[in-house]
């Protein structure tokens, strides 16, 4: 649980940057600060995906309560900021967000929860007053992609009012249909349609549009007795016949908390990050299969994070079901070898620009196996997209894919950005990582490593393990850089960049490195790399390196990969740690203390959520994502694997 109480809800900006979040398991989701205003565009009480995960829009932003010419609000307009967080007394954020205010006789508590595999909102009320009173509630309506901003001119509506419920029907798409009700009072028609002009600090910040309008059609006007009241608003994409606030509470916190004691561990922190992996687990329309979002709030399914994230995401959280269902969607989309490393927000065709996606999918059935010891269904169902892989990178697919005689695969060129750094801005590949990366080597090691395994109780007549043999020999004669005492991040062309690529090679099942070189290489990744809530992607000592990610696109995109630091680096970093030290007795107290120092920033930037990056020098503040499914992943797995069990 995350409480905030009075004394630490005073600074209006600060709790502008604290935001909560929750998903619908269809890639929508609920977002915003405790300060109950508008940071960035992302923030509303629902983001509906109206083709699961993709096309996410922003339908309701928020509600505003007032009584008495008084009012709750607190919201950054264009020309003035609107300050009431002095009446919030408490927030509190256990499965659901909980707003507590109180002011002029009168005591508010609002929770907002979302529907499970609906793209519904139930905002539910409890107040209490000391005399009878009408209280008001405007709800910000919106029909925008949630990363783009509305004009007054796009906020056209046909509109249609029944007995508490009014329906909005979009000038845009005549096919969708806003569904707003009320439990209690009556809904009146507004003169004023529009907001002033709301400010997004962190947009302008980002370079992003920063001003943004809500249509504001209607007031709900509730009377409320003297003693307690109790009334629910909810929002739909969907018309609804149940409309029991309590209900849906009682049922979405049923959920969370059968998922958070379903792996049957009782540690709290454990717990909290079940939930959180939570949120990126989604339906995908095109497969009638489950997925997992790259990280909240712009990213969908990406096919390198959900392998890497697929461990901590379902297995430790024993989603069984879905990681069958992940692994299967997938493998419907291979081609030429290679499974998508992006399936698009339009919902057009996946792209297939990675080079190790395809060798993280052996990773996650290798783990599947390990958590469930279910090997007749990676062997009756993938293991022939998995020897389609291995038939591809060992002759030759697209991205130059192949290989080479020293059983090493090469891939790509100068102009080419297919290995996780892959930032391309204005036709140029920042960190291109073309001839034969560190990772790579590592990963396809471990995938012939895996075939080895499972090929015993099939046919295949391919020799996995001499292959795997001769990638040894091969790795370990041309990585290692003994002036700088690591590993080269690339060979052919050699590039002796310090980064953390290199960690895969002392993480992974199968070590590809031999153990001579693991203290050398270990000692350089703590010493340049390691930083509190992740790895820098880059040595602070290289002439490369850039100690901020901030400012606008190209700024961050030439920050990106060039020393920013990456929170899911900490899921190899912590493996690495204790392969290493092995012989210490104290291995995993030490790894949990370095676990709880990460545990501080998920009270920080999105509550119970684990950021994507952070500043190259100073890990501290929330960059990118506010939360991302491999970084969640990654320290949950690496808890429950380095130090609960």
């Amino acid at each position: 649980m995350y409480k905030l109480e009075k004394k630490d809800l005073k600074d209006f900006d600060k709790l502008n940057e604290t935001c909560f979040s929750m998903s619908n398991g269809l890639g929508g989701y609920i977002s915003g600060s405790v300060s109950g205003s508008f940071n960035r565009k992302h923030y509303g009480y629902l983001i509906a995906s109206l083709k699961a995960p993709t096309t996410r829009y922003m339908i309701l932003g928020s509600v505003i309560e007032s009584f008495n010419k008084f009012t709750f609000e607190s919201i950054s307009y264009k020309d003035n900021k609107v300050d009431n967080i002095k009446y919030l007394k408490r927030f509190t954020y256990n499965n659901y967000p909980i707003f507590e205010y109180e002011a002029k006789g009168l005591k508010l508590k609002k929770s907002i929860t979302p529907a499970y595999l609906e793209n519904t909102v139930v905002i539910h009320y409890d107040v209490d007053v000391e005399e009878n009173m009408d209280i008001r509630l405007t709800p910000l309506f919106n029909f925008r992609d949630h990363n783009e901003v509305s004009s007054k001119e796009d906020l056209k509506f046909e509109e249609v009012f029944k007995d508490k419920e009014i329906s909005l029907i979009p000038y845009k798409n005549k096919n969708v249909n806003i569904h707003f009700y009320t439990t209690e009072g009556k809904i009146l028609k507004r003169d004023n349609l529009y907001t002033n002009p709301i400010y997004f600090k962190y947009d302008q910040d980002t370079g992003d549009a920063r001003y943004d309008y809500f249509y504001t059609p209607v007031d709900v006007i509730i009377p409320l007795k003297k003693g307690h009241n109790e009334f629910t608003l909810l929002c739909s994409l969907n018309p609804l016949s149940n409309l029991d606030g309590n209900d849906y509470i009682k049922r979405f916190d049923d959920r969370i908390n059968e998922l958070k004691n379903k792996p049957g561990i009782k540690d709290e922190f454990f717990k909290d990050l079940v939930y959180s992996t939570d949120s990126f687990i989604s339906k995908r329309e095109s497969t009638g299969l489950q997925t997992i979002l790259a990280g909240l709030p712009w990213f969908t399914d990406w096919g390198r994070d959900t392998m890497i994230s697929f461990t901590g995401c379902t297995l430790v959280t024993k989603r069984f079901d879905s990681a069958r269902e992940i692994l299967k969607s997938f493998a419907l989309y291979e081609r030429n070898g290679l499974i998508p490393n992006m399936f698009p927000d339009d919902g057009g065709m996946p792209l297939y620009n990675t080079v190790d996606a395809s060798l993280w999918y052996f990773y996650a059935c290798y783990k599947y196996i390990e958590y469930t010891n279910d090997k007749k269904f990676i062997l009756e169902e993938i293991y022939p997209t998995l020897q389609n892989i291995i038939y591809a990178y060992s002759h030759k697919t697209d991205n130059n894919i192949h290989m080479d005689t020293d059983y090493l695969i090469s891939c790509g060129d100068k102009d080419t950005q297919i290995t996780w750094m892959d930032v391309k801005t204005n036709g140029i590949a920042v960190t291109p990582r073309f001839g034969k990366p560190v990772e790579i080597e590592a990963l396809w090691y471990n995938a012939l490593r895996i075939m080895n395994e499972l090929s015993k109780e099939t046919n295949d007549s391919t020799n996995y393990k001499e292959m795997a043999d001769f990638v040894y020999e091969s790795f370990n004669k041309k990585f290692f850089n003994k002036e700088t005492g690591c590993l080269f991040d690339t060979i052919d062309p050699y590039d002796s960049k310090i980064r953390p690529n290199q960690c895969f090679a002392l993480s992974l099942p199968f070590k590809v490195l031999d153990a001579k070189y693991n203290k050398s290489v270990f000692d350089v990744i703590e010493r340049d790399l390691y930083n509190i809530n992740g790895l820098r992607s880059l040595s602070p000592s290289d002439k490369d390196f850039k100690p901020k990610y901030e400012g606008c696109l190209w700024d961050r995109d030439m920050a990106y990969h060039n020393g920013t630091t990456w929170g899911f680096l900490m899921g190899t970093y912590f493996d690495a740690y204790k392969y290493v030290n092995k012989d210490n007795p104290n291995v995993k107290e030490e790894i949990k203390e370095r676990i709880f120092k990460i545990k501080e920033h998920l009270n920080d930037g999105c509550l119970n959520g684990y950021a994507e990056v952070f500043n190259g020098l100073d890990a501290i503040k929330t960059k990118g994502c506010y939360t991302q499914a491999w970084s969640v992943a990654e320290l949950l797995r690496a808890y429950y694997e380095d130090v609960l069990i």
